[in-house]
């Protein structure tokens, strides 16, 4: 039986009941070519709908050509705008209050057509159209109206279900899926992002297979066309257009879709270069530098595998288009991207923390401290946390731990730039940091692997330690755990076993060079660690600290090489490895200097190699850059010669011109300006100082004067005269200096002055004759210049003028007639002015006093006076409240202050304000009682008794300040059965009916007794507090206050351990508002010694506040007074108010 035909049949139903043959669904052409657009009404007849597949894509083609119109003819779009005018403007719906109203329809009508009869050609064309069209409107002022209407009627579900359709084509059709995203792309953007939230909002369609589609990459060859972008492009412009445009709030809930955002950097290495700058700009300006996008968002995006991914394009290969080429590369706009973001606090990623401690760790809470029966000082075994982070530590910045353990720093240089710089923002870190990479090896092996992690470990150890350890504006009372502080000194994949291994490694300096460099450097760190220790242990907890920095240096100890390993090293080494002589050298000082417990384990023969050396920088023949690597070593030998007490330092050896300390001088003499060898010179200075040889009395050095007269020897050709004659001066004078003691007493038998003089002086004038005999006459002038200038040298500084003179004489008489020599010699008393001299010594100790005595500056001062001495916290008396009760319900003048203002107009200065306010809590109190508030029996109770105990006084005098705040405080408590003062107030009320007038309710109950609930002591601490700071007004306050001794009991109250955040600050604004209170300063420093309080707490660190309120106290207090009672007292503890009274 033949199959019928579909002519035949009559039911339309009926065609369904047999699977039909699936034909093909190839679209029709265009029905002819594209028709120039000459007038709107042409347009809109154009576009008209039609079923016609091959006339609507002829009719798109042509709308298409005349939109392309507007790039190609700049400056002559006035007639196209016209026309495109005109068009839109007969596309209007007919009523533009329904938002169901369809702009441009026949286009609408040609999408949807397309989309029923599967016509993907036409399809594709619509939204490309579209999407030009919106972009040429946001390119016209006047046209943006119908740039938005147009984004709206897309934006209508018919719309987004086309739109979700031509998203959800297969892979492969990315002609139908482009035009799509290009569309969402230009409706978000238009007019500034207008629409940006709508397009967010309809995710449900706007995101279909938005993931999938990220995955559809360029797969052609060679380099991705930005003017033929992939599916994964336009999918990335939509989503970065997004995020660009929508507000805070719609980024919050983006930034949940993690499949969407993970898809954005994954394998972003294989992005065309304008797509990876498009993304990196992007997040850079919108998520890291948004300030109103809250962290917890931006963590979202920015989190490890997402820095993980940035990183990958370190090594991102793809070219550029030569003609577009950006001056910076994409490695380096990651690497600025990723500095920023990991670097720089409050972006998002980086957090503050609390440096070389762990967190959840409070280093000011000495109540840590285990304290047995005994009382035994345990040291840091006392500190429970003290031992626990010996493999592991907690961080705060746990997305920068996670990522900082994917880099690799020793396979590329910006990897390892970034994480130096990470571990510099974040010193928690290192250790972290460190602690993972146990399974790493350092073991010796010259590979390119090895070197760079050597060179990464090298610039890690540079980086300084945190101010205070990272604690705030001072040190604190417990030390960091001295395992953190290791790690950053010399870190676990260091052990003595693998440095000894670097050390001892034949035949391959370079890896025994960069193990003495980390070695020089982890000492040197490891120096600074222990002046930090020093500095802090100066408080109540010094021997914590004193017992920690004995245990860092004995762990140090543990993973340092011998320093025997270290000689071994130095004695392999040839006399051309100069910078590996330099650094081992180094290293053997620091030996001596940081750890000398283990440097004297091994003897070390100096004397050789420094002789070794100064022949060597004798040559003529040594290059300049070798000749001051040499003067380096001969430097650290010297002050390793120091250490040594068997040195002989005035001994000239076999082949040497001159003594070691000679060749001191000479060296320090002939060293260009800039090498000082400041080293060099301290050793110097001991030397001279230990063997009396120059004085060390006068303000200006004689030595650095010594050494600038041999500047002026240096170069002569009869400068070894000079030189040899010195040197057995200085000998002789070291040898025997009692000998030039007793002489200088000879001297100075007729010198009135008691100035010093330098032993040397002597010297030079007993050898002077046994010079005379033994040299030649242009030799004698030589060494008579330098005696010459010696002597108006020494004068010049202020040594005994006559004693000096008196020496001159002599060695003039000592010296041929008419010679030279002697003219020279006689001329010295006058060659004071002209010779040069060393500049004087920097009192260090002044200049530390001087910053010590240095307050707050005018700012600081101005920020803290704002927030300590706020008055908005005792306002004005308010009368209106007498009144404005009457009107209101009872719960109404409770909640809202008007009994608690009337209580406090009790303390009013006018009597007739106060038997008023006295009278209308009466009246409150009845109506109270008569109400059917739930706690009116408690209130009632207090406002009774508060005004049986002002009727004892206010006939007379205003009723004290403290009991009306108490009052008016007390009753939002006992209209609150929950706060944690209802006991307490209820049992107080329960005492009698009147309170007494001398004491300050519950003041002894809250500071001394146990709270009600556990832990509630803050919160009454800090009610109590508010109640004081309203209850100090007046002179007649304070003197209530200091009868009670209140200020005594904040004080130590301001000292305890367990006090809740922000009551210091509470009570620093009772003393504040005491100042301000006529005589309120002077009874602070009279009968509290609140300025010797100050001073302890300020030198403990109690920062910017507690230095102000010095100032203020001894500005505003009555200075006569003060200065009587001081002299009483016989001694004024107080520095700063000695300084103030006396000037």
């Amino acid at each position: 039986m033949a199959k019928r035909p579909a002519e035949e049949i009559v039911d339309g139903n009926e065609a369904y009941l047999k699977r039909q043959k699936i034909t093909s669904t190839r679209s029709a052409p265009p029905a002819g070519p594209p028709i120039e657009i000459r007038s709107g009404k042409q347009l809109q007849q154009v576009l008209a709908f039609d079923q016609d597949s091959g006339r609507s894509k002829q009719a798109i083609q042509s709308f298409k050509i005349f939109l392309d119109g507007f790039v190609d003819i700049e400056g002559e779009n006035g007639g196209r705008i016209a026309i495109l005018k005109d068009f839109l403007e007969s596309q209007r719906p007919s009523d533009d209050n329904d938002k169901d109203n369809v702009f441009l329809n026949d286009l609408m009508q040609a999408w949807s057509f397309a989309c029923q009869s599967n016509d993907e050609s036409l399809q594709s064309a619509v939204p490309a159209v579209l999407a030009l069209l919106l972009k040429t409107l946001s390119t016209i002022l006047d046209l943006s109206e119908y740039g938005l209407r147009l984004g709206r009627t897309v934006l209508q579900t018919r719309q987004m279900e086309l739109v979700a359709k031509g998203l959800e084509a297969r892979k492969g059709k990315d002609f139908v899926i482009s035009p799509v995203l290009r569309l969402l792309k230009e409706i978000a953007i238009f007019d500034g992002g207008v629409l940006a939230k709508q397009v967010f909002l309809a995710r449900d369609h706007t995101f279909k297979n938005l993931s999938r589609n990220l995955s559809l990459r360029y797969l052609g060859d060679g380099v991705e066309d930005p003017r033929k972008p992939s599916v994964r492009t336009n999918s990335m412009r939509f989503l970065l257009s997004l995020i660009k445009f929508t507000p805070v709030e719609c980024k919050r809930d983006f930034f949940n879709q993690r499949d969407i955002l993970s898809a954005i950097t994954r394998d972003i290495r294989d992005d065309p270069p304008f797509t990876v700058r498009d993304v990196l700009e992007t997040l850079k300006n919108s998520v890291l530098l948004d300030e109103e996008l809250p962290r917890e968002a931006k963590t979202k995006i920015l989190n490890a595998s997402f820095l993980g991914r940035i990183t990958t394009l370190y090594w991102y290969n793809q070219a550029e288009e030569a003609s577009t080429a950006p001056k910076k590369s994409i490695e380096d706009v990651a690497h600025e991207f990723l500095l920023l973001a990991c670097t720089t606090p409050n972006l998002g990623v980086l957090i503050s923390s609390s440096g070389l401690y762990p967190r959840g760790i409070n280093p000011d809470d000495t109540n840590a401290i285990s304290m047995e029966d005994s009382c035994i000082d345990l040291g840091l075994d006392s500190v429970e946390w003290m031992d626990k982070f010996t493999e592991k530590v907690s961080v705060r910045n746990t997305i920068l731990s996670e990522f900082t353990q994917s880099l690799r720093p020793w396979s590329h240089t910006k990897q390892s730039d970034l994480l130096t710089a990470i571990l510099k923002s974040a010193p928690e870190l290192i250790a972290d940091f460190y602690f993972g990479k146990k399974d790493f090896s350092f073991d010796p092996k010259l590979t390119a692997t090895w070197i760079g992690y050597a060179a990464f470990i090298f610039s890690t150890l540079q980086l300084p330690f945190p101010k205070y350890f990272g604690h705030q504006e001072r040190y604190a009372r417990l030390p960091p755990p001295p395992s953190i502080v290791l790690e950053s000194i010399l870190p676990q994949p260091l052990t003595q076993k693998v440095l000894t291994r670097c050390l001892n490694l034949p035949n391959n300096n370079l890896i025994t060079f960069f193990a003495i460099r980390i070695l020089c450097v982890a000492f040197s760190k490891l120096q600074d660690a222990l002046k930090m220790y020093h500095e802090a242990a100066n408080g109540s907890s010094a021997s914590l600290w004193a017992h920690s920095a004995q245990s860092l240096t004995a762990e140090f100890c543990k993973r340092c090489p011998l320093i025997k390993d270290v000689i071994l090293a130095f004695r392999r080494l040839k006399d051309t490895d100069l910078m590996q002589k330099e650094a081992a050298t180094k290293l053997l000082v620091l030996y001596y200097e940081v750890v000398p417990r283990i440097a004297l384990d091994a003897k070390f023969g100096v004397s050789d190699a420094l002789a070794d050396n100064l022949k060597a920088i004798e040559a003529t023949t040594l290059a300049p850059e070798d000749r001051v690597l040499r003067a380096i070593e001969l430097e650290h030998l010297f002050q390793f010669a120091n250490f040594s007490p068997g040195m002989r330092w005035f001994t000239k050896g076999d082949e040497l011109s001159v003594s070691p300390f000679m060749a001191m001088l000479k060296l320090s003499a002939e060293a260009p300006s800039d090498l000082p060898l400041l080293k060099l010179r301290s050793v110097l200075s001991s030397v001279v100082e230990e063997n009396q040889i120059l004085q060390t009395q006068t303000t200006i050095s004689a030595l650095d004067t010594f050494v600038l007269g041999l500047k002026t020897v240096s170069g002569s050709a009869y400068s070894s005269a000079v030189y040899g004659f010195v040197d057995d001066c200085i000998a002789r004078c070291a040898g025997k200096s009692i000998k030039y003691i007793f002489a200088l007493e000879e001297v100075r038998v007729a010198s009135v002055e008691e100035a010093p003089v330098s032993l040397l002086s002597l010297a030079i004038v007993e050898q002077w004759p046994f010079l005379v005999k033994s040299v030649s006459e242009e030799e004698l002038e030589e060494v008579a210049r330098f005696a010459a200038r010696h002597f108006a040298g020494s004068v010049k500084i202020k040594e005994d003028e006559s004693a000096i003179e008196v020496l001159v004489q002599k060695i003039a008489a000592e010296t041929p007639k008419d010679s030279t020599a002697r003219r020279t010699i006689e001329q010295s008393m006058k060659m004071v002015d002209d010779v040069v001299t060393a500049e004087a010594k920097i009192q260090l100790a002044e200049l530390k006093d001087d910053a010590e005595m240095r307050g707050p500056t005018e700012t600081e001062k101005a920020i803290i006076l704002a927030k300590l001495s706020d008055n908005s916290v005792n306002p004005a008396e308010d009368h209106k409240s007498l009144t404005k009760w009457t009107t209101k319900e009872v719960d109404e003048v409770i909640d809202g202050g008007h009994a608690a203002a009337l209580a406090m107009l009790l303390s009013s200065d006018h009597l007739g304000v106060r038997k008023e306010a006295a009278t209308n809590i009466s009246k409150f109190a009845a109506k109270l009682k008569e109400s059917s508030l739930e706690e009116k029996d408690q209130i009632w109770l207090l406002l009774c008794e508060v005004v049986e105990t002002a009727k004892k006084t206010i006939d007379q005098e205003p009723l004290a300040t403290a009991i009306s705040a108490f009052a008016s405080h007390a009753i939002a408590v006992l209209n609150d059965p929950l706060h944690v003062l209802y006991p307490k107030i209820n049992k107080f009320l329960s005492q009698g009916p009147t309170w007494d007038l001398d004491k300050i309710p519950l003041m002894h109950k809250i500071l001394d007794q146990q709270p009600s609930l556990d832990d509630a002591h803050s919160a009454e601490i800090s009610w109590l507090l508010s109640c004081m700071l309203v209850g100090l007004r007046t002179t007649e306050d304070m003197g209530l206050y200091r009868k009670r001794l209140v200020f005594e009991k904040l004080l130590s109250v301001y000292n305890s351990t367990y006090l809740g955040a922000g009551l210091r600050d509470k009570i620093l604004r009772i003393f504040f508002r005491a100042t301000a209170i006529e005589g309120g300063s002077t009874t602070l420093v009279t009968r509290f010694s609140a300025m010797t309080w100050l001073e302890a707490q300020t030198a403990l660190g109690g920062g910017m506040p507690l230095k102000a309120l010095m100032e203020k106290i001894l500005e505003s207090c009555d200075k006569k007074r003060v200065k009587k009672w001081s002299k009483g007292a016989g001694k004024v503890k107080g520095e700063n108010l000695k300084r103030e009274l006396h000037r």
